[in-house]
């Protein structure tokens, strides 16, 4: 199966990729600029991790639904669940980056963290129910990533809202 095949997983594939590395980058960058300016720290953090994953998960659930479902492993012939959640995860992403983008304050950049946050964990309950369903290294390791993902928003969430 050729790369550029809707049907192959590696555009889907890549894009998950840079959404983990969006996330480590707001991960990173977020707790380094706690340090040196609080305001800026969960700005980056509001960007990267509420953002840019929103977008790159919009065009891996929605532009890009037949590779997402090939890297999942899943076959439908109607995707609007996909779309559903592509849209979902734009919206909430073009919100934080409208927020940072329009220095709206900790208080947005804070809604917005619990926003995605509650959203993702809707995600983190079907990956339990998957796992217990049927456990696998693939299941565990989705738990685990959606449960980090839901910790570290809260987390910058709660900083948003409660540092000076």
């Amino acid at each position: 199966m050729h790369p550029a095949d809707p049907a192959s997983p590696a555009v889907a594939s890549r894009l998950f990729a840079a959404t983990i590395l969006a996330t480590m980058a707001g991960v990173f960058l977020g707790i380094f600029f706690l340090f040196i300016d609080t305001d800026l720290a969960v700005r980056i953090a509001v960007v990267l991790l509420v953002g840019v994953v929103g977008v790159l998960s919009w065009l891996r659930h929605t532009v890009y639904y037949r590779s997402d479902q090939a890297r999942m492993g899943w076959s439908q012939e109607h995707p609007q669940f996909q779309m559903e959640v592509g849209y979902a995860n734009l919206a909430i992403g073009l919100v934080a980056l409208a927020a940072a983008g329009l220095s709206w304050g900790r208080l947005a950049y804070a809604i917005s963290f619990f926003t995605y946050g509650l959203y993702l964990c809707g995600a983190l309950a079907i990956h339990i129910c998957g796992y217990r369903a049927n456990p696998s290294s693939r299941g565990k390791k989705s738990v685990l990533n959606s449960a980090f993902f839901v910790v570290v928003l809260f987390g910058f969430g709660a900083f948003a809202l409660l540092s000076d």
